[in-house]
């Protein structure tokens, strides 16, 4: 059989005493054959041993270390190597004790043989103290001729025997206390356990011995017996089972909240307020539930928390008026109608309603009948006739009045517009290929509004208009504009903001003649002329906010609202009429 395989990664590299070792799927008999090489031993090998072994190794090893490798991983399969006649053999653990064990074996991982010769008591007692710390394949044999123990085991297992030994083989016999841990490994508590009884009792003074027992993970203490028996106690409060969490699991279905949302929210939370046992929160999307395993105390924190934010979101309701109005002739209009700063800046809408308003909307007692506790409804009410009324004489032209339910602080969207083809490319060949792509023309309102303390709303507001310009060559190659305005403004519940500055000019061409002479050809124009208008257009945007607290209060909200419109409406045409009246009376 050949000594490396294929799957084997085999590098021995001599750097002095120390060799570089990596193999891998490696047989054991192979590895026997590798160690005795490099070691330069004699190994008999008489069983047949199957497995394989693997070894990774990061820096080189010394001789001895392999060999002591080699020993541990055969007392893994039940295997060990004696020593007979100058050679080493392989034989079963549990045969070694009849084969030649070596004395004294510098390895840890080798059954050797000790010899100990008693003095104050006899081999008997001794066996009796010490007989339990052997391994299984351990050995211990009384000679009472000689009063000595000849112990046959592994070098950490004599060790322990030898050190109870030198304790309990004195003039004045110690007490001795046997303890094996049940919920906690030795290695970790048994430096707690030293400094716990050197604490208790000054080593100088008292005279114990407290001796770790890997094999059986426990410990011996040998010493007076009150002062044993009192570390006895501390040792067995270290000895005590982990605390376990009494953890219970709950599902909380969230009725007003994303659950991604809250799910980051209370994991922040928790990982801010809880250092160790962090409770573990879990979320499902499908039915918007919260799935949390915590103690009772912390779930009591968790479900107050979410209690306190999973609340109906408050909305706002917000109206949009979306206006052209004629610069030109809103001017006539307010100077006819007595109305001073007829304009169609925002500033002018503004002064016009005011003019408007005043004692004849105090007046109306149709407004107590709508419902609305909002402060300012009498000043929207007088925008709301003031644009009516420009709209009855021609000086406005309402293009879209759109509305939006906006959940508070999350940004909505309106659109107004329409949708045009706009040439993008053009191919000849046989035959003339033209491509085409859709481009939105018109108004785009981007509204966040967020509510503030005392019913006011604060509204962060982007507007953009993109208009065709006349005198575009054809439709599919359209020149538009694009006109934006961003602006933040706090209102009062019900109160209206007004966007303006968003301006466009006009030129109007009219040709006025004389019916008939005016179409005879060169002298026609003797009975004709052109009259040239020119105006300016504002795009105004009247947004209007109103606070909805919950979700039953918008069917009121929107049908109080629509009996607001028909008493704009109502006032603009009394103050019409009472203006006529008026004029007839002068």
């Amino acid at each position: 059989m050949k000594l490396i395989k294929l799957l084997i990664i085999l590098s021995v590299m001599l750097f002095g005493a120390q060799i570089e070792l990596n193999f891998k799927n490696l047989e054991i008999k192979d590895f026997i054959k590798m160690v005795a090489k490099i070691t330069n031993k004699n190994i008999l090998l008489t069983n047949d041993i199957r497995g394989e072994v693997n070894f990774i190794s990061v820096k080189p090893v010394n001789e001895n270390e392999i060999y002591d490798i080699l020993l541990n991983i055969l007392r893994s399969k039940g295997y060990t190597i004696v020593s007979e006649h100058g050679y080493l053999k392989v034989v079963r653990s549990s045969e070694a004790l009849r084969e030649a064990p070596s004395i004294n074996s510098k390895s840890p991982f080798q059954i050797t043989t000790d010899i100990i010769k008693l003095k104050n008591i006899t081999a008997k007692e001794a066996y009796t103290q010490i007989s339990y710390l052997k391994s299984r394949y351990g050995k211990i044999v009384i000679n009472n001729e000689k009063n000595m123990l000849i112990i046959t085991d592994y070098p950490k297992n004599l060790k322990v025997i030898k050190q109870l030994l030198s304790k309990i083989d004195t003039l004045n016999k110690p007490d001795i206390i046997y303890f094996n841990l049940k919920n906690t490994q030795i290695n970790k508590v048994y430096p707690k356990i030293s400094d716990i009884a050197k604490t208790l009792f000054n080593p100088r003074i008292y005279k114990y011995k407290i001796i770790k027992n890997d094999n059986n993970n426990g410990v011996i203490l040998v010493g007076e017996k009150k002062v044993i028996e009192k570390i006895l106690i501390n040792i067995k409060k270290l000895d005590t089972k982990p605390k376990q969490l009494n953890q219970i699991t709950e599902i909380i279905t969230l009725k007003n909240s994303d659950v991604s949302n809250m799910s980051k929210i209370i994991s922040k939370i928790v990982s801010l307020k809880y250092k160790k046992n962090k409770p573990s929160v879990t979320e499902d999307k499908e039915t918007n539930s919260l799935i949390i395993i915590a103690t009772p105390e912390q779930m009591d924190t968790i479900k107050t928390i979410i209690s306190a934010l999973d609340i109906p979101k408050m909305q706002v309701y917000v109206k949009a008026r979306i206006l052209e109005i004629s610069n030109l002739k809103a001017s006539q209009i307010g100077a006819k109608l007595g109305l001073f700063g007829g304009s169609a800046t925002s500033s002018g809408l503004y002064t016009m309603s005011l003019n408007m308003g005043g004692p004849a909307i105090a007046s109306l007692t149709d407004i107590q009948t709508l419902g609305l506790s909002i402060p300012t409804i009498r000043q929207g009410l007088a925008l709301g006739a003031t644009i009516d009324l420009l709209e009855t004489f021609g000086a406005a032209k309402k293009l879209s009045e759109p509305s939006i339910l906006c959940i508070n602080n999350t940004p909505s969207s309106i659109y107004v517009g329409k949708t045009v083809s706009v040439k993008t490319g053009q191919t000849t060949s046989t035959s003339t290929s033209v491509s085409y792509s859709r481009q939105d023309i018109g108004l785009t309102l981007d509204i966040k509004p967020r509510i503030d303390s005392d019913d006011k709303v604060s509204l962060d507001v982007k507007a953009v208009v993109e208009d065709i310009l006349p005198g575009s060559p054809d439709n599919t190659l359209p020149i538009t504009s694009k006109r934006d305005i961003k602006t933040t403004t706090i209102v009062n519940n019900g109160q209206s903001i007004i966007i303006g500055g968003l301006v466009k000019n006009n030129k109007d061409i009219t040709i006025k003649k004389v019916p008939f002479f005016g179409d005879i050809p060169i002298l026609g124009a003797l009975f004709r002329h052109k009259e040239v208008n020119e105006d300016r257009t504002t795009l105004v945007i009247v947004l209007t906010p109103y606070i909805v607290k919950k979700s039953k209060d918008l069917d009121k909200l929107r049908l109080t609202l629509g009996k607001l419109n028909e008493l704009e409406r109502k006032f603009a045409i009394e103050y019409i009429n009472k203006r006529k009246l008026n004029e007839t009376d002068k």
